[in-house]
C-alpha cells in the first residue's frame, strides 16, 4: 500500500465491502433507491465491478435498465452493433436505449465507418445524421445519390450543423448553381436569418451577386426601396428585391410604402401574381394607418383577408370588419378570435342583432379569452369546463404499472429529472386520457407543478383545471393581496403566466423569480412600497418577490385607474410603451385596444391573464374579478 495516496486504503476497504456484502433481501423502496444511485457513481468513479454487483442485486428495481444506460453512455466508443441493438431491443419503449443508438451511430460516422453507419442508418429528421448519411454514400462510391440527395439539404433557411460541411462542399463545387443559391437567400431573408443570408453573398457569380446584395441590403434598411433609382432596372430580380423591401416598409410607414410602390408599377411590368404579392401587405398597412378603405372583391385573394380585418378592426370600420372576416377561409374563419369580432362587428352595424346575440351565447359556452368576452357582452355565466375531482390514488397508483410512467417516476425520485423528463414526453402520447391525468397529476404531487403544466398541455388535458392552474405559494399570495389590495385571482394569474409559479425561474432579459422582476424594477417598486431593497439573488426569494411584484402591480394599478389591461400591458412591456399605444387609440373600446397591441408578446400576455383571472376566481370560489375588458377607455 505504499504508493497509495492518502486516503487510499480506506476507499479500498469501502470498495470491497461493497463489492461483497450481500444485498439485504427485501430492500425497501428507499434503499433500493439508495443503492440505484450508488451503483451510477460507481460507474462515474470508474468503479464498474462494483456498479455490476449492485445491478445484479437490484434485479427487480425499475430504474435497473439504466444503469446499463450509463454504463453504455460512458463506453460509447467501444460499443458493438450487437451490444446497441440489443439494448434497443430488451428495451423498446425506453428513451435511453434509442439515444444511445442515436449517438453511437453519430459516432460511427464521425469516425468514417461508413459501411458499419449505413448498415444500421435509419431514417431520421436529425440533419446532422442526414448529412453523415450522405457522406457515407459519397464514400463508398454512391456519388451521384449523395450529391443528388444534398440539395435538399442545403437549400433551407438556417444553418445547418457542421457535420453537413464536407459534403456540403463537395455539392457546391459540383452542383451549386445561382438560382439555387438564390432560393436559399431568399430562404433565409425570409426567416430573417441575416447572419445566413450575410454568408450565401459569397455563392453568387457575378450575374446575381449585385442583386443578391440588393435583396440584403433592403432587408436590413427598407428605406433602399424609396430609391427609384437603385432599382431601375426591370427584371425577374429586381422586382423580387424591390416587393421584398416594399413589404417591409409597409410595416414602418404605410404611406412611404404606397407612394414608392405608384411609381414602380409604372416603371416595372409586374407579373399579376407579383403585383398581389405587394399590394396587399402595402394595402393592409394603409388600411390600419386610416389611409384606406378598400372592401374585398371576387380578385382578393382570400389569404389577405385576416390582415385587412386586423387593420379594419383596429379603425372600427365594423362594416369593413364584417365583410373581410367573412372572406376568411373556414378552417381559420371558425376560430374563437374571428367569430368574436364577427359577433362585434354585427352588433356594432346593426345594434340589437339577433345573429350577433346568437353568436355570443354560442361563443360563451367554452373557456377561454374570447369566450369569456362573449358571455360579459350577454351577461352569461363564464363556462370553464373542468373536469372536476383529480384522479383516485388507485388510479394513479394503477398508471405506474406502465413501466415508463414507473420509470419516470423513480427517475425524480433519484433526481435524475432530465431522463424523467425524456420518459413522460416519450410515454404520454401512447397513454389513454385517463392514465394521462393520472400521470401528469403524479408530477404535479411529487413537488412539479410547473412541468405539470406543460405536459398536462402537450397531453391535451385541457380541462384538468387543477393541473393547468395550481395554486401554490397561497400564504404569500394571500397577504400580497391583503397589503396592496389586488385581487388574489389577479395576482396569481400574473404569476402563471410570469413564470408558472416557478422561483427559480429567469427570462432572457433578466427578470427573475415567480413574478419575473428586473432588479432595476424590483430596486424602485421596494422603494415606493418601503420594503428592503433586495440584491438580484434575493428575487428567487417567493418571500420578497412576490411582495415586491405585487406592490409593482398595486402601484400600475393607481397609475391606470385600475384599467386591469393597461397595466398588465405595461407590466410586460413598461409603461413607457402601453402609454403611447394609449395615446394611439384613446376612447378606443379596450377590447380593440387590446387586439390593437403591436408586440404579439404583449398581446398575448395580456389576454391570458385577463383570463387567468377568471380561472383563478372560479378555483378559488371567488366571483371573477372585474376586468374591464368590455367598454372604452376613458379618454
Amino acid at each position: 500500500m505504499r504508493n497509495l495516496k492518502p486516503g487510499a486504503p480506506r476507499r479500498a476497504l469501502m470498495l470491497c465491502l461493497l463489492l461483497w456484502a450481500p444485498f439485504a433481501s427485501g430492500a425497501t423502496l428507499h434503499e433500493q433507491r439508495q443503492a440505484y444511485k450508488r451503483a451510477v457513481d460507481h460507474l462515474y468513479a470508474g468503479h464498474v465491478s462494483a456498479a455490476l454487483k449492485i445491478q445484479r442485486q437490484l434485479n427487480d428495481y425499475v430504474l435497473t435498465p439504466y444503469i446499463t444506460y450509463h454504463r453504455n453512455r460512458l463506453r460509447l466508443a467501444q460499443l458493438s452493433a450487437d451490444e446497441v441493438q440489443g439494448f434497443r431491443s430488451a428495451y423498446p419503449d425506453l428513451p435511453g436505449a434509442q439515444r444511445i443508438y442515436w449517438q453511437w451511430l453519430k459516432r460511427q460516422g464521425e469516425r468514417g465507418h461508413w459501411r458499419t453507419f449505413l448498415k444500421h442508418y435509419e431514417h431520421t429528421d436529425d440533419a446532422a445524421l442526414q448529412c453523415l448519411r450522405l457522406r457515407a454514400l459519397y464514400a463508398i462510391e454512391e456519388r451521384q445519390a449523395a450529391l443528388d440527395g444534398t440539395a435538399a439539404l442545403w437549400a433551407v433557411g438556417e444553418s445547418q450543423p457542421k457535420a453537413c460541411d464536407p459534403i456540403f462542399q463537395v455539392w457546391q463545387r459540383e452542383r451549386l448553381t445561382d438560382e439555387v443559391a438564390w432560393r436559399r437567400l431568399r430562404l433565409a431573408i425570409e426567416a430573417n436569418e441575416r447572419t445566413l443570408a450575410r454568408y450565401l453573398l459569397r455563392f453568387f457569380g457575378t450575374s446575381r451577386r449585385t442583386w443578391a446584395q440588393a435583396l440584403y441590403d433592403v432587408h436590413v434598411s427598407p428605406n433602399h426601396v424609396k430609391s427609384a433609382g437603385r432599382y431601375r432596372t426591370d427584371n425577374a430580380l429586381s422586382r423580387q428585391v424591390i416587393g421584398h423591401g416594399l413589404r417591409r416598409l409597409a410595416a414602418r410607414d404605410a404611406a412611404a410604402a404606397a407612394a414608392a410602390w405608384a411609381k414602380y408599377q409604372e416603371s416595372h411590368r409586374f407579373t399579376p401574381s407579383e403585383r398581389q404579392r405587394i399590394a396587399a401587405p402595402v394595402e393592409q398597412a394603409m388600411a390600419e394607418a386610416g389611409l384606406l378603405r378598400k372592401s374585398p372583391d371576387a380578385d382578393s385573394p382570400p389569404e389577405a383577408a385576416e390582415g385587412f380585418a386586423k387593420a379594419y378592426l383596429r379603425q372600427q370600420a365594423w362594416s369593413s370588419v364584417q365583410a373581410w372576416i367573412e372572406r376568411i377561409p373556414q378552417d381559420r374563419r371558425f376560430t374563437d378570435n374571428w367569430q368574436y369580432w364577427l359577433a362585434r362587428a354585427l352588433d356594432d352595424t346593426h345594434g340589437g342583432s339577433e345573429r350577433a346575440r346568437l353568436a355570443y351565447q354560442s361563443l360563451a359556452q367554452g373557456r377561454s379569452y374570447y369566450r369569456f368576452l362573449a358571455a360579459r357582452r350577454v351577461d352569461a355565466p363564464l363556462s370553464f369546463q373542468d373536469v372536476g375531482a383529480p384522479p383516485t390514488a388507485a388510479d394513479k397508483q394503477k398508471v405506474l404499472v406502465v413501466p415508463a410512467v414507473g420509470r419516470a417516476i423513480e427517475l425524480f425520485a433519484v433526481g435524475d429529472e432530465v431522463n424523467a423528463r425524456r420518459e413522460l414526453a416519450a410515454v404520454i402520447p401512447r397513454l389513454t386520457m385517463d392514465e394521462r391525468r393520472a400521470a401528469v397529476h403524479w408530477v404535479q404531487d411529487i413537488g412539479y407543478p410547473v412541468l405539470a403544466i406543460h405536459t398536462a398541455n402537450k397531453a391535451e388535458l385541457r380541462d384538468d383545471l387543477a393541473l393547468r392552474f395550481p395554486v401554490l405559494h397561497l400564504p404569500l399570495f394571500k397577504r400580497a393581496s391583503h397589503v396592496t389590495a389586488v385581487p388574489l385571482p389577479v395576482l396569481l394569474a400574473f404569476a402563471r403566466q410570469e413564470s408558472a409559479f416557478e422561483a427559480n425561474a429567469r427570462s432572457p432579459a433578466n427578470a427573475r423569480g415567480v413574478l419575473q422582476m428586473l432588479p432595476s424594477t424590483a430596486r424602485l417598486a421596494a422603494k415606493r412600497a418601503g420594503l428592503p431593497i433586495p440584491s438580484t439573488a434575493d428575487l428567487f426569494d417567493p418571500a420578497i418577490n412576490i411582495p415586491l411584484g405585487s406592490s409593482h402591480i398595486a402601484w400600475l394599478m393607481r397609475r391606470y385607474d385600475g384599467a386591469l389591461p393597461l397595466v398588465t400591458a405595461a407590466y410586460n412591456a413598461g409603461e413607457h410603451r402601453a402609454d403611447r399605444w394609449v395615446k394611439d387609440l384613446t376612447g378606443a373600446p379596450m377590447d380593440v385596444w387590446i387586439e390593437s397591441i403591436p408586440y404579439r408578446e404583449t398581446r398575448n400576455y395580456v389576454k391570458n391573464v385577463l383570463a387567468f383571472a377568471s380561472v383563478y376566481a372560479y378555483r378559488l370560489g371567488e366571483p371573477p374579478p372585474y376586468l374591464g375588458v368590455v367598454g372604452a377607455m376613458a379618454p
